[in-house]
C-alpha cells in the first residue's frame, strides 16, 4: 500500500510541475549547419503578452513561442531552416485593450537580416511600442524585440 501511495503522489507532483511549465519546445541547441533565427522577446510592459499565431513556412521551430509572456519578463524563441537561402518567421501576441504585437524576423542570404514588418496593430496600437534590434545577421540571426508602454 505504501508503494502505491508514493507512486500516486509522485505522479501527481509530476503532473503539477508539467502544468506549471511554460509551453515551449524542448530548448534544443540551435544547429550550426543551417540558417537560424534567435528572437529575444522582452515584455517591458505592465501587461501579459498572450500568444496568438506564428508562421514559419520554410523552417522549423526549435523553441516555440510561449503561451504567455508575463509582464516584465523575457522569452527566447528560436527557429532553423534547411533552406540555405534563408527564411523568415512571424510571431503575434495579443495585448489588453485590443492591441496585437506582430514580430517579424527575416534572415536571407541575399540581403540584410531585418525585422521589417514588426508592428503594433489594433484599436489600442498607440498604447504599446515595439523596438527591434538586429545584432547578428545571416546565417545566424539574433534579434531582440522590446515591447513597452510609450
Amino acid at each position: 500500500m505504501r508503494h502505491r501511495t508514493r507512486a500516486l503522489a509522485g505522479l501527481a507532483f509530476t503532473a503539477a510541475v508539467a502544468l506549471g511549465a511554460p509551453a515551449t519546445a524542448s530548448s534544443e541547441t540551435l544547429p550550426t549547419d543551417v540558417p537560424t533565427i534567435a528572437m529575444t522577446v522582452e515584455n517591458d510592459s505592465d501587461a501579459p503578452m498572450v500568444f496568438d499565431t506564428h508562421s514559419n513556412p520554410y523552417g522549423r521551430w526549435v523553441d516555440e513561442p510561449a503561451t504567455v509572456v508575463p509582464a516584465h519578463t523575457t522569452q527566447q524563441v528560436t527557429a532553423a531552416s534547411s533552406d540555405r537561402r534563408g527564411f523568415g518567421v512571424q510571431v503575434s501576441y495579443t495585448m489588453p485593450g485590443d492591441a496585437s504585437v506582430v514580430l517579424m524576423a527575416n534572415n536571407h542570404g541575399t540581403g540584410v537580416a531585418n525585422a521589417d514588418g514588426t508592428r503594433i496593430d489594433g484599436a489600442n496600437r498607440h498604447g504599446y511600442t515595439v523596438d527591434a534590434r538586429v545584432d547578428d545577421s545571416y546565417p545566424y540571426m539574433n534579434v531582440t524585440f522590446t515591447v513597452a508602454r510609450p
